[in-house]
């Protein structure tokens, strides 16, 4: 295995090369060197972001959990954490309660800032020595059966498998001439911290009423609440002054944790599901957000990033002399293809289904809700569901 990297002026070399820095680039760079594997990552620092990631939070499932433990990053991420032992969710007069005791469990999620969690991962890139870390997108890829090459910065890099983690306008995507295609919600996800009346407890919320979808998450701080509200009205934050929308906001989730003040900035984008054919293509791999984006309500995003990660880590074992060999994306394609496919859709169905406003619709659903409620192993799956997304 020709891993390692050659003298100034010439090529350099590693098995795989990971392009994106941002947190699915730097998780996959890591899972990579802890099988032994030496990377080149390509990662320009991210700074100067518009699209509300500082504000942003993860709802972290403990496969995600158990994942950062292994590649050594859990323990500086810890005390920022705030694990979600029970979740409310309302529809009108309805409501269910998720617990993780139900389903035998620590925890529903864990809820973690993604600044917090992309420093994390990128400390723990620095004692990393298989990591190569090249400051510079790439500004050509060419892919041929033999193997792959790069360029940056007028100096020539080769890899046998070339992973794209660079978001959902992926230029991977691109060069690789996967096709993709999307389904646009006539939403946008707002996003934006509150500071509460009343401490959280550690228990998430959701509301499905009025077409919108209008969560508040736990955070490490007591009184601290992440909200995500999926709404088709735009730019509900630009007409309002921002004590009014804190008041709108307080007035939507019944005051369940008393008055809300709004802490920086809210921020706003439209929310999409991202398709693509295939998630492989010649010597090239795609995850994250790159292979697939999906509507926001039940959290899925980087959870099944990081599935497709496991698929990848699987197939690295068996493929350590050639990890870009047709055989091993091969088998990639099949563990992920319609597995993350039923995801989608089934995240679209339950979309379509809480966007209708009709009163039909809403006494079923609400019908259906107290049904869950009172049925144990309903709950159970659904939890299940919930923390495993696959």
């Amino acid at each position: 295995m020709n891993t390692k990297t050659q003298i100034s002026g010439q090529t350099h070399s590693a098995p795989i090369a990971v392009i994106g820095g941002g947190v699915m680039g730097a998780l996959t760079t890591l899972t990579a060197s802890h099988q032994g594997i030496e990377v080149l990552w390509f990662a320009p620092p991210e700074t100067g972001r518009s699209d509300g990631a500082d504000a942003r939070n993860y709802a972290l499932s403990p496969v995600t959990v158990d994942l950062l433990r292994r590649l050594g990053v859990w323990p500086s991420l810890e005390q920022s954490s705030c694990p979600v032992t029970r979740m409310e969710v309302y529809s009108g007069a309805a409501r269910i309660d998720l617990s993780a005791s139900d389903a035998g469990t620590e925890f529903l999620s864990v809820m973690l800032l993604h600044r917090d969690l992309l420093s994390g991962c990128e400390q723990a890139v620095k004692f990393r020595p298989q990591i190569q870390r090249i400051s510079h997108r790439p500004d050509q890829l060419t892919i041929t059966p033999e193997g792959v090459t790069l360029t940056a910065e007028q100096r020539s890099y080769s890899a046998q498998l070339v992973v794209g983690a660079d978001g959902a306008r992926s230029w991977v995507r691109s060069q690789a001439g996967i096709l993709w295609g999307q389904r646009d919600y006539g939403q946008q996800g707002v996003v934006a911290t509150f500071r509460t009346e009343y401490p959280h407890g550690g228990v998430a919320v959701q509301w499905f009423d009025e077409g919108d979808v209008l969560a508040l998450l736990p955070l490490a701080d007591p009184n601290l609440m992440s909200m995500v509200w999926s709404t088709s009205r735009t730019e509900p934050t630009s007409e309002i002054a921002i004590n009014e929308f804190a008041a709108r906001v307080a007035d939507r989730t019944a005051g369940r944790f008393g008055a809300l003040t709004l802490e920086g900035e809210a921020s706003s984008a439209p929310l999409r599901m991202m398709l693509t054919d295939r998630q492989s293509s010649l010597r090239t791999a795609l995850v994250g957000d790159a292979a697939h984006t999906v509507h926001p309500l039940a959290g899925y995003g980087l959870n099944l990033g990081v599935q497709d990660l496991l698929s990848l880590e699987e197939i690295w074992k068996s493929h350590r002399m050639d990890p870009g060999a047709a055989a091993a994306l091969t088998v990639y394609e099949k563990a992920r293809h319609r597995r993350v496919r039923r995801v989608q859709w089934s995240l679209d169905l339950l979309q379509r289904l809480v966007s209708q406003t009709h009163p039909t619709f809403l006494k079923i659903r609400e019908f259906g809700m107290r049904v869950v409620a009172n049925t144990g192993p309903l709950r159970q799956f659904l939890i299940k569901q919930a923390i495993s997304p696959q």
